[in-house]
């Protein structure tokens, strides 16, 4: 009885929502609307046809516009949508005809070799498909070969978010719980890296990459002391290749100092307990001191994916001229300057 009465005098939820609370929703409500309207425009300009990306500012897609529609059996590309028209011919009669729906010029002249009919659509027929138009995602994919480079970026993710992992966990390791000399100045250095911007790194890690890849090439030190060369008759090993993209960025000093702050914290008792069972440091890291840092390292493989996966200037320098390990970053950006020209494909693309 009491339950209900209070239920009852309970004030509806406009009365018990201040005026400060009031504006923070607002607030966030008109963030999250603005925030969100780059992806819906994104997705809205994927959908359309050339004559409505390129004449008519829209969010939503219309109908029609610069599409072809041919009567053919015949697979003239991998990026056309089949449709059914029904359709009242100019005898009167209702028509209903199988048909493929294009929105390139080029391709309905090329189908008017297996075609009886082909012209520009205009008029608004009972089309499925009409809305959306799905080819442009067909389209920027084969083009702009949008499998083969996000196959790359997967490939070079797991490769440094796994190095980073490793070697930045042992130099984290070693600045917490290790002593040796000048350990401190060498950390102190590590944290000035910081200071430094990405930007004035990007020449001299390049001339690096370029340097080390040669020595390991087909004339490289190996090659001429030692008689073998680590990649067969390539003059560099690491340029337009995994080690360039991945090795430069395998123990960044941001994720060696957050792992050295949660790896001071372990208690020392562990680390005498350890001892006295008779583990050493490299024991005593993995079964101890990983376990419980689960939460740094999870940061850490975060921070790492985000990156690797996000990546996009250094790749266009390491991997100019050769894409057979450009990520999917470098390969949009390909796509865009070299294929598509066409706003819709360069939406879908994204």
């Amino acid at each position: 009885m009491d339950n209900t009465t209070v239920q009852q005098n309970k004030p509806p939820i406009w009365q018990r929502i201040s005026l400060a609370q009031l504006f923070m929703y607002t607030i966030l409500i008109l963030y999250a609307t603005l925030s969100i309207f780059p992806f819906l425009f994104m997705l809205g300009t994927s959908l359309m046809t050339t004559g409505e990306a390129t004449t008519k500012r829209r969010l939503i897609p219309g109908t029609g516009d610069d599409r072809y529609q041919i009567d053919t059996i015949s697979d003239i590309t991998p990026c056309i949508l089949y449709t059914r028209d029904t359709f009242i011919n100019d005898t009167g009669d209702t028509v209903t005809k199988n048909r493929f729906i294009v929105d390139i010029p080029d391709a309905a002249l090329v189908a008017q070799q297996y075609s009886n009919y082909s012209k520009p659509l205009y008029e608004n027929r009972s089309e499925y498909f009409r809305i959306p138009f799905l080819t442009n995602y067909c389209a920027a994919w084969q083009q702009g070969k949008l499998g083969k480079y996000m196959f790359n970026s997967l490939k070079i993710t797991l490769i440094s978010v796994a190095g980073t992992v490793v070697f930045a966990t042992l130099a984290a390791y070693a600045f917490a719980r290790m002593n040796f000399a000048g350990k401190e100045l060498f950390f102190g250095i590590l944290l000035s890296t910081l200071m430094i911007p990405g930007i004035v790194q990007t020449l001299p890690n390049v001339i690096l990459v370029t340097k080390i890849g040669e020595i390991f090439g087909s004339q490289g030190w190996f090659a001429q002391n030692l008689g073998f060369s680590f990649c067969g008759e390539t003059k560099n090993c690491w340029i337009n290749n995994w080690p360039a993209l991945t090795i430069p960025f395998m123990a960044p000093a941001i994720s060696i100092f957050l792992l050295r702050q949660h790896f001071q914290s372990v208690p020392d008792e562990l680390w005498d307990a350890a001892r006295i069972d008779g583990a050493g440091h490299f024991r005593f890291l993995v079964q101890i001191v990983l376990p419980i840092s689960k939460s740094a390292l999870f940061v850490i493989l975060l921070f790492a994916f985000i990156g690797a996966w996000n990546e996009l200037a250094w790749p266009l320098l390491v991997t100019a001229g050769n894409d057979s390990w450009r990520p999917i970053a470098a390969g949009l950006q390909s796509f865009f300057n070299e294929e598509a020209r066409l706003p819709q494909l360069q939406m879908a693309g994204s």
